[in-house]
């Protein structure tokens, strides 16, 4: 591909913002991103989202790419590069720990999400809230072969997620608290962003040093250290800031246009 470099954007915090009741990008979001791709950048998603949960008005921005579930699936100009998926037998562990806790979860898969109970107040919740879409959604699943990058935990207190860190610590998996009551996500911790997004720097021959990415929270601290321009959205976690090249506004305050701008790139 004859391109310039190349610019991945997180979802959640950076192109739009669910708390603050942004569910789709902004039009001064919209008109950055296609000035950008006028200008010869490829555009890639770079989320934690599995691809089942990106909304259409996020598909919309007609992006080149999609690291998806925390870098475990890519693709890039509709070819898939990867999708990797926990292990059967360590899901099944998990998941018959999680149960006798009585804590609540979905599985991500990039076709379907998968849970016990569809209505489970815990789960439409978190579905609502976050606009992941119920249709995505499914109870016909079994954990003998159910393929799924990323679960999802709801726990009963905050002491939930420690339980399960201490339980399945040193096992090949990763864990990180979220920012929404006492959700923890629960992943192959050899998969990140900064994984895919490397990956996909390799495929494409594309040099670190034209690689931008913009995002906000922890799990984007893998993806800016492989990049040499990350760029930290206002209200970002305390632990990017060590790893960003610069800095921009939140969503509300068109942090996109104003960091692409900044950075000359627009």
């Amino acid at each position: 591909m004859n391109n310039k470099g190349i610019v991945f954007f997180d979802v959640d915090g950076t192109l739009i913002d669910w708390t603050k009741g942004i569910y789709a990008p902004t039009k001064n979001t919209k008109e950055a991103i296609n000035k950008l791709k006028e200008n010869g950048y490829l555009t890639v998603l770079a989320t934690g989202r599995p691809k089942n949960s990106i909304t259409n008005e996020i598909e919309d921005l007609g992006l080149n790419g999609y690291i998806a579930s925390n870098g475990a699936y890519a693709e890039i100009e509709s070819k898939v590069i990867f999708n990797e998926c926990i292990d059967n037998k360590k899901l099944k562990d998990v998941l018959n720990f999680l149960e006798e806790n009585n804590i609540v979860y979905i599985l991500e898969g990039q076709e379907r999400n998968y849970v016990l109970d569809i209505d489970n107040e815990k789960v439409i919740d978190l579905v609502t809230r976050a606009n992941l879409g119920i249709e995505n959604f499914t109870e016909d699943w079994d954990k003998e072969t159910v393929k799924t990058s990323k679960i999802i935990s709801i726990g009963q207190d905050e002491n939930s997620y420690k339980l399960v860190c201490d339980k399945f610590k040193g096992e090949g998996l990763a864990f990180m608290a979220n920012q929404f009551g006492n959700t923890f996500e629960i992943y192959v911790s050899k998969y990140t962003k900064g994984c895919g997004v490397e990956h996909l720097l390799e495929k494409l021959g594309i040099d670190r040093e034209n690689a931008y990415a913009f995002g906000d929270g922890e799990n984007d601290i893998e993806m800016f250290q492989v990049v040499k321009h990350g760029i930290a959205m206002g209200g970002y976690h305390k632990g990017l800031e060590e790893h960003a090249f610069d800095f921009t506004e939140d969503v509300e305050n068109e942090g996109i246009e104003k960091g692409l701008k900044k950075l000359e790139l627009i």
